[in-house]
């Protein structure tokens, strides 16, 4: 009897270590193979003060899992239960729940794509962030105060921007979470920044280039590379096209060697930041010290973030006598060395407008009056058309 006793325990003990062995191997398989496909994908937010057992319970209504214990167990197997990270998480239908459980625990957040254009000012990257939900235009605008590169800077930049840091953050594609702290996004900026300026830097130092306009021992090495920073600024506003832009550096760097003023529309309209009409007269006569009609020499501070071709233009100016330069209506440049030419160009640029705009009224005027003649015509018809045969 005893060992009936013994030999079914022994038994059952089998069967329930049978049944547990299949079980955890069942539980590991689920955890550790995709929960879905490329469909199923899905996004959530997971807020501060989430709980793990309230994650593994959203978890496992939406399907990503199928057991809230089993994935609370593995969490504080690895000593994560208590990590779990809110934010807005991208939640991929090939991934397994053990690497979901990863991603949660790092902070894995869901990254946007946040596309900074060149030419853009700081209040312009603030308004972007603020758009895409990374950051608040103010918090950015706070870290471009906190920590600039040009901290000597007086000059006020528009809108409560810090004058010392723009031209500083790179325009390029960052790929950033929700509610990102604002001096973050501006560290991550300004890293790429130097990234790009020290390899073009290196570049002209391998190659032992000397005599360029900014190179200059009586001032400091972050003085000459305030003084490129502010005229790429400008040629970044001034350009549409590439091959313009070491032109366009010729011209302005050309005009500060003979001390002309630079005259550059871009640093007045930054100034009253407001670059959606033509300047008046009394705007180029405002006090600022942007105003590059008013004073010679390059403005106090950068208007804008260059990219990378406007770095290397104000870095390495094509080599020319211009002193003078206008856009066309196709965006393309042309310059000139004397005044004469300068204005004889502009008064040829004009007629031509204004001879575009002739015709294109007598063209108008032409369709017009073909529509009415045709619009009469066809009443003549129907008046005809309704009047009765006269009998005969």
């Amino acid at each position: 009897m005893n060992k009936w006793i013994v030999r079914s325990l022994l038994i059952a003990l089998l069967v329930v270590a049978f049944a547990a062995g299949l079980y955890i191997w069942s539980e590991y398989r689920a955890f550790n193979r995709p929960w879905g496909t490329e469909a199923d994908t899905f996004t959530y937010e997971i807020p501060e003060g989430m709980g793990a057992r309230q994650i593994a319970s959203m978890l496992k209504e939406k399907g990503v899992i199928h057991n809230v214990n089993t994935f609370l167990v593995v969490a504080d197997l690895r000593g994560i239960g208590g990590q779990l990270k809110a934010g807005e998480y991208e939640f991929e239908g090939t991934k397994t729940p053990y690497e979901i459980l990863s991603m949660l625990s790092i902070g894995w957040a869901k990254r946007h794509r946040l596309v900074i254009p060149e030419g853009f000012t700081q209040l312009d990257i603030g308004k972007r962030c603020e758009e895409m939900l990374i950051c608040t235009k103010e918090e950015f605008l706070k870290a471009c105060h906190a920590d600039p590169i040009f901290a000597w800077i007086v000059a006020q930049a528009p809108g409560g921007a810090a004058a010392g840091s723009e031209g500083t953050l790179f325009p390029d594609t960052y790929l950033l979470i929700k509610n990102t702290p604002g001096y973050k996004v501006y560290e991550k900026m300004r890293k790429q920044f130097e990234t790009v300026w020290s390899e073009l830097r290196k570049k002209i130092d391998e190659d032992g280039i000397t005599g360029l306009w900014w190179q200059d021992n009586n001032i400091t090495a972050r003085e000459q590379a305030l003084n490129v920073l502010i005229l790429a600024s400008i040629i970044e506003k001034e350009a549409k096209r590439d091959e313009d832009r070491p032109l366009i550096a010729s011209v302005f760097v050309n005009r500060l060697k003979k001390k002309m003023p630079l005259q550059s529309d871009a640093t007045i309209h930054y100034f009253l930041n407001d670059w959606s009409r033509p300047l008046t007269k009394a705007d180029l006569e405002t006090d600022s010290p942007y105003n590059t009609y008013k004073y010679p020499g390059l403005p106090a501070a950068p208007i804008c973030n260059p990219g990378r071709k406007s770095l290397e233009a104000a870095l390495r100016p094509a080599d020319t006598e211009y002193l003078f330069f206008m856009s066309k209506s196709d965006g393309s440049m042309v310059f000139n060395t004397t005044h004469d030419d300068h204005v004889n160009l502009k008064n040829q640029l004009k007629r031509e407008r204004q001879q575009a705009r002739d015709a294109a009224e007598a063209s108008v005027a032409e369709i017009q009056d073909a529509t009415v003649h045709e619009m009469a015509e066809s009443q003549n018809e129907t008046i005809e058309s309704a009047t009765p045969a006269t009998e005969q």
